[in-house]
Parts: C-alpha cells; structure tokens; sequence
C-alpha cells in the first residue's frame, strides 16, 4: 500500500482530518476522560504525530510522545495523562528524551484491512531511530477486549488462539513485530461523571446501582446511583519493542 508520511506539525493543512478521525476512533466515553493534556498533540507535540496520507487524504495517524523512563516496568507511567505530562515537561524544559511512548495507532474505516496498523507502528519505531531514542513501550488497547469486559485484563492478556499468538488482533500485531508484554496496568485512563452524561455517552440508562457492560467498554463501567456518578477505567497492556 503506497502512502508518504509526515508529521502533523509539517503537515498543519491536515489538522482537522487528523482530529476527525481522532474523534471517530474512540468511545465517546473515551473522549471525556481524564488524560485532559491530549489536545496538546495539536500544538506542543505536533511534531512527533505521524500522518499517513494518500493523496491529500488522512488514511492513518500515531499519536506517540517523547519521555524520559528508566526502562523499568515498575516505573512506567500510571495513567496517559502521566504519559503526556512526563512528554511536555521533557519538552518545555529542554530535556534528553529516551522512549518514544505510542498513545494512539488511528487507521481510517476505509483503509482497515490492509496491515495498515502494522505499518503505523513501523513508522513509530523508524520516527523514535531518527530521533535518537532507545526505547519503543507501548501501553496497548485491545482492540477485543470490549467483547469479553467480565474477564480481568491480566487473564485476556494472556489468551492465545491455535496457532499460539496472542488471542487479541492488537496485542498479536505488536507480537509479531517483536514485542512482549511487560506490565499490565488496571488503569491508563478513568472516566469519572454523573449518569445524566454517561447516558447521552452510552445511549444507556443506569436505574440501580452496580456494575453495567457499556459497548466499547474493556470493563465494566460502576455506577453509584446515590451519589449519581458512574466511574470506568480502563486498563492497557504494555508491550516493549525490540529497537534492532
């Protein structure tokens, strides 16, 4: 598949086809969660979002940041925000980053299908060599999850299918690249509100306390109808490159 790439900072014209597919791609309860420093890809770290295009048309995007990390699993970022965080002050203070962290692989609903997140994420990698960095983690979303949200993530994460790869088509894209899992982390992102919002998100209504599967909802979203606020959190897998 021939495309060319750029970054969205050399390619400002493509802002709102970036931003487009940014919003089609997430839950719209994802989009109201607490990794508020995000609108930063679009100004302070411009530079290092990949935009694949054909043409003049936005077909992919990868949303990755810049950070300092001591390549210990115990000492990963808590949440993506922290992701963003650790980015921009590496940045705004003048700091040496080490580890390109990849928080979003976006392929257009056209062009799925083609390998094209394979290729998203080989571009990440060739972006983190040109700027000097030694690391490639990357929490990953699988992309199945959503369809199994009782199952602990520590227990999906390790699902293989018959040919013994990883059951999830996200996690097994990284696989077959070389990666491996080193941390599973509970919780990269809450999405905290009151049930009138999670409603107009979900198209749902939470009469009674407890827990309730919410589509696209890697686990269950919990609902305190006394205090009316419904809290989900979701979790990620990490998974490291090999940078040979």
């Amino acid at each position: 598949m021939q495309y060319e790439v750029y970054s969205l900072k050399d390619r400002a014209d493509l802002i709102d086809q970036v931003a487009s597919l940014d919003d089609r791609s997430w839950p719209l309860f994802l989009q109201n969660g607490d990794a508020k420093s995000w609108s930063r890809f679009y100004d302070e770290l411009s530079d290092t979002v990949l935009v694949l295009v054909q043409g003049d048309k936005v077909i992919a995007a990868g949303f990755t940041v810049p950070v300092i990390w001591d390549g210990t699993p115990e000492n990963l970022p808590e949440s993506i925000e922290a992701v963003l965080l650790n980015g921009l002050h590496t940045k705004r203070h003048g700091l040496q980053a080490n580890t390109l962290i990849p928080i979003g692989a976006l392929v257009d609903a056209e062009a799925q299908g083609q390998g094209l997140s394979a290729k998203v994420l080989v571009e990440m990698k060739t972006l983190a060599l040109s700027l000097g960095l030694t690391s490639l983690v990357v929490p990953v979303r699988p992309t199945k999850k959503a369809q199994y949200p009782l199952q602990a993530i520590t227990d999906y994460s390790t699902w293989r299918n018959s040919e013994g790869y990883l059951f999830d088509p996200w996690l097994r894209v990284h696989e077959k690249l070389g990666a491996e899992i080193i941390h599973i982390a509970e919780s990269t992102l809450e999405v905290a509100s009151s049930l009138s919002d999670w409603s107009a998100w979900t198209k749902m209504v939470f009469p009674v306390s407890g827990k309730y599967v919410v589509p696209g909802a890697l686990m269950p979203v919990m609902v305190d109808t006394d205090n009316d606020r419904a809290v989900y959190n979701e979790p990620n897998v990490w998974m490291l490159h090999p940078m040979q």
